[in-house]
């Protein structure tokens, strides 16, 4: 990837996020105590590395740091001190000119600072652990530089990314960058739900609740999805309302939106569509449509469309209910999954269903069989209307599959089914609740309404 695109990704985030990334993928990199020494701007950057100490001698040496920073050529530096003594500047205003007239984009000091103003009246950001005015000079040296460095209990490499902000610093190893920024989108994405659900008056219990995060880590590429070509990593994002409409059904399950459907009258649950093995999570997310025809002559593609499908989207194929020739193998299971699609449902046939199962990959469909569908089928249509036999899906309506089958929540009426179903579940709980509290279930059922919680109302 691009390094101006990897920064500008990684600019997107703020240190908790990436900090929460690296727990995630169980990294080192966050740090405490290294805090902006004036009320400066977030830094991104690539790290330089300087080691200094204390001065051992009594011969003349040039000023601690000018050589790294005459030797910066590029704008995406950022200077990373260790081996600083409290109480004793390692870093001032003219060293704070000097690097800004070569664009250096700030400094991270496990030390300490003095001449602080001068730094701010120039806009040169400074991370440190405090201020002092006791100059370097005939005290502190360089020792090295270009070389590894303990930064706070971290170990930071020449080249290895840096983001600085209110607060504190985190180091991320180059080699991993990728998949932390990957996984931090992930982080921020949710996050920005969690807050929306909160502010939208949601209990505040039930949003951070544990599992919500356990959506982050079920959803983490596998390790070799990490080492994923750049060419094959997924650019197609879902939109901010995808995200926000598939969260809504993240702890729901198939009977109790099936129950929530009935009672509004929506006939949305799909017949004759089951999951490929006994999934234990829930597959969410909106639907890409996907419409076979029988062949022409010459027969037209098949299967070219998945690259348009965006990550967390969920494939729908309609293939008019064909058990005569599949639509999905395992070149389709392998990349979708390499590209972060979140499943498939197929009114049809699939085949090297042993693929699917032993990579995890969500498959929903009318059953297996081996018969290929090169040269009998192909493509008609993206991104339009079709049907899972009864069932209308519109593009980008809501998917929600589970070990128990499939049903398609209309995109227009998703918040509305959201609520219903979480209420329906609210009172099954009551029950459960009054019966393990020595109830009989036609007590717990009466009380808390049973036979009307699917009533159409």
């Amino acid at each position: 990837m691009a390094e101006s695109s990897i920064l500008d990704r990684l600019s997107a985030l703020d240190t908790n996020t990436v900090s929460d990334a690296l727990d995630f993928l169980h990294l080192k990199g966050a740090t405490y105590g290294l805090q902006p020494l004036w009320n400066c701007e977030k830094i991104v950057g690539r790290a330089s590395t300087v080691k200094v100490g204390p001065k051992t001698d009594t011969a003349p040496k040039a000023h601690l740091l000018t050589p790294v920073v005459d030797a910066v050529t590029t704008d995406d530096r950022i200077l990373v001190i260790s081996g600083g003594t409290d109480g004793i500047s390692c870093w001032g205003d003219i060293l704070a000119n000097a690097s800004k007239m070569k664009r250096i984009r700030g400094t991270i000091i496990d030390g300490m600072s003095r001449d602080i103003d001068g730094s701010r009246d120039i806009g040169y950001p400074v991370y440190g652990r405090g201020v002092t005015m006791i100059s370097a000079r005939n005290r502190i040296v360089q020792v090295d530089s270009g070389t590894p460095l303990l930064v706070r209990g971290v170990t930071v490499h020449q080249d290895d990314y840096v983001i600085a902000d209110r607060c504190g610093t985190v180091f991320v190893p180059a080699k991993h960058i990728e998949e932390v920024v990957d996984l931090g989108e992930r982080i921020d994405r949710r996050q920005t739900l969690m807050v929306r659900d909160v502010r939208a008056g949601n209990p505040v219990a039930r949003v951070m609740h544990d599992t919500q995060f356990e959506v982050i880590r079920e959803n983490m590429a596998a390790p070799a999805a990490a080492a994923t070509p750049a060419r094959t990593r997924n650019p197609k994002l879902a939109s901010a309302e995808d995200q926000e409409l598939a969260a809504l059904f993240a702890n729901s399950d198939t009977p109790g939106i099936s129950d929530a459907l009935d009672k509004l009258g929506i006939s949305s649950q799909v017949p004759g569509i089951m999951p490929l093995t006994e999934y234990k999570k829930v597959t969410v997310g909106p639907a890409f449509t996907v419409r076979y025809v029988p062949a022409s002559s010459p027969p037209g593609s098949v299967g070219d469309f998945i690259d348009d499908v965006a990550i967390g989207d969920v494939v729908v194929i309609d293939n008019g209910g064909r058990t005569d020739c599949t639509v999905w193998g395992d070149i389709m299971t392998q990349y979708a999954g390499l590209r972060g699609i979140a499943g498939s449902v197929i009114d049809g046939v699939c085949r090297d269903v042993n693929c699917a199962i032993d990579d995890g990959y969500p498959l929903f469909t009318a059953g297996r069989w081996m018969r290929t569908g090169k040269d009998r089928v192909q493509v008609g249509g993206v991104n339009e209307s079709i049907s899972l036999g009864s069932v209308r899906v519109e593009p980008r309506d809501i998917v929600v599959a589970d070990a128990n089958g499939v049903v398609i929540v209309p995109r227009n009426r998703a918040r509305e089914v959201a609520e219903v179903a979480q209420k329906i579940e609210k009172s099954e709980e009551g029950i459960r609740e009054l019966i393990a509290g020595g109830a009989t279930i036609s007590e717990a059922r009466m009380k808390l309404g049973y036979h009307t919680l699917q009533r159409r109302g």
